[in-house]
């Protein structure tokens, strides 16, 4: 669509001044008077801009829409002078004379928006400038934030999706929508996370969601953050803020470079590299340089979604915004003036909150970890009756219920380090959910690989096996089927504080 700043906003203007459902869906985007600014040659006002308050302004009255009777009604009431009088039915003929299409209006606005933000930033450019000639440093950057905060804000809207369709009616929009995704695939899809078996499952991580791994104390957690983490860096060339909240800098840097650069971490540790592996490591970072950026944060005195906030905001004014936020990990956050006697788990539910309005304002994926409890759920079983069974599903949702709630993705981690996998279990997936399968982790190099189906349908049926778990056949190819002994199997167990997510006993036999 190709419009001059005239023509768009009174293509606009003849969607919500025939339509109460565009009008709607306008204000639902966050369209405002702001987003109109086109002034005729020899005039002082914008026209379209005052028409768009007036349109508005009824509707909240009234919830019905602007008549030539109503306006001229309501200009009369103004004392509206004869000359402003004709230039509003003038612009007014001109709107009731546009053919619109509902189909037209998403993509109207979302040019309208993209207008805005390009107004935005020259006038952000305008008075930085201004600003630090008259003021100095310190208030020029000041004056630079608010108007990137307005610039995301306009960018990171959450209703742009189409809000209604009758599926009769649809074949137009499904031909438009399927064929804008085979021109521009990377409009559509999120971040991977290097998983075919996940990848395949779903969009990637997008914008807004939140994305949570549990696993057990040591079950490969930060492993599992890290690889995704550079994954994304790495393949898809996207900006990585990952935010420490257990190990100092230079872990963080060892473990990166022993993923990234093949080196055995046990190596870097203990001082033991070779003067040919020290280099490779030096030229490998330089070259670096050039492109996305992956920023480590480490603060563990202070790990609060405030905290994040605050560098998020930095970045954005000297780097650019992340496009993945990464959290390692969830239990140890707090929040800042805690209630006095609140608990560890009511400060973390905070926290959570916190991060889940972040990854909306920011319009950015947040990739986090969780620890599980086996050691309650071991001891809760013990006063059951035998032979009950509870899924991990069941089992998440006895603790952690604010995380479970707000999450997009949570992904179980059962852990075998002896054996030296590790497989995954979709606890709640959405659209996307996937069979349960295994991943190989090689601690040596904190690495996750993939595994071949033959692998794969290998480790699923020896753990169908030490589980008590028919596998009916090879083409079912990693779908376990579990032997309910009875039809209470599913008592949930009940008793877990909420900072905690519990899931079941894995420990192999």
């Amino acid at each position: 669509m190709k419009f001059d700043q005239q023509e768009l906003e009174q293509m606009v203007l003849a969607h919500i001044t025939k339509s109460a459902k565009s009008l709607d869906k306008t204000l639902s985007r966050q369209i405002t008077d702001d987003h109109f600014c086109f002034i005729e040659e020899n005039e002082k006002s914008c026209y379209t801009k005052a028409l768009f308050k007036l349109v508005k302004k009824y509707f909240d009255e009234c919830g019905g829409l602007l008549t030539t009777f109503v306006l001229e009604s309501k200009l009369n009431e103004l004392n509206a002078k004869p000359k402003i009088k004709g230039n509003f039915f003038a612009l007014w003929e001109e709107i009731q004379a546009i053919d619109i299409d509902d189909n037209d209006l998403h993509e109207l606005l979302s040019l309208f928006k993209h207008r805005r933000s390009l107004r935005l930033m020259s006038k952000m450019f305008t008075e930085g400038m201004e600003t630090l000639s008259e003021n100095g440093l310190d208030d020029s950057l000041k004056k630079i934030q608010e108007n990137l905060e307005e610039i995301h804000s306009e960018k990171s809207e959450t209703g742009a999706d189409r809000h209604n369709f009758d599926v009769i009616e649809s074949s137009d929009y499904f031909l438009n929508e399927y064929n804008k995704r085979i021109d521009h695939p990377e409009l559509f899809k999120g971040i991977s996370c290097g998983l075919g078996n996940i990848d395949t499952k779903t969009f990637g991580w997008m914008p807004g969601q939140i994305v949570v791994f549990m696993a057990p104390s040591s079950g490969g957690k930060s492993v599992m953050l890290l690889n995704s983490a550079v994954h994304a860096h790495r393949d898809c060339k996207k900006n990585v803020l990952y935010m420490s909240f257990e190990m100092n800098s230079w872990l963080c840097l060892l473990r990166h470079i022993s993923l990234t650069f093949e080196v055995p971490y046990s190596a870097l540790k203990d001082n033991a590299l070779a003067p040919d592996e020290i280099k490779k490591i030096i030229n490998g970072l330089n070259n670096q340089k050039d492109g996305a950026y992956f920023e480590y944060d480490v603060n563990m005195e202070d790990p609060t979604p405030e905290y994040i906030d605050s560098r998020i905001r930095d970045l954005i004014a000297t780097k650019g915004k992340p496009d993945l936020l990464v959290v390692d990990y969830i239990g140890n956050m707090t929040i800042r003036n805690a209630p006095n006697n609140s608990k560890d788990w009511e400060n973390q539910s905070q926290a959570i909150k916190q991060l889940f309005i972040m990854a909306k304002r920011y319009n950015i994926p947040i990739l986090t970890a969780q620890q599980i409890n086996r050691e309650t759920i071991r001891d809760s079983r013990k006063s059951k009756e035998a032979n009950k069974f509870m899924s991990y599903d069941q089992a998440a949702a006895s603790g952690g219920q604010n995380l479970m709630h707000l999450c997009t993705y949570a992904i179980a981690m059962e852990p075998n380090r002896e054996k030296g996998y590790c497989i995954l279990h979709p606890v709640k997936m959405r659209d996307a959910w996937f069979h349960p399968f295994p991943i190989a982790m090689d601690p040596d190099y904190n690495k996750v690989r993939e595994l071949d189906l033959i692998e794969q349908e290998q480790i699923m049926s020896m753990h169908a096996m030490n589980s008590g778990v028919k596998v009916t056949s090879t083409a079912d190819k990693l779908k376990p089927q579990v032997d309910i002994l009875d039809d209470d199997v599913y008592e949930p167990i009940t008793g877990f504080e909420d900072n905690e997510i519990n899931l079941s006993d894995w420990t192999l036999q």
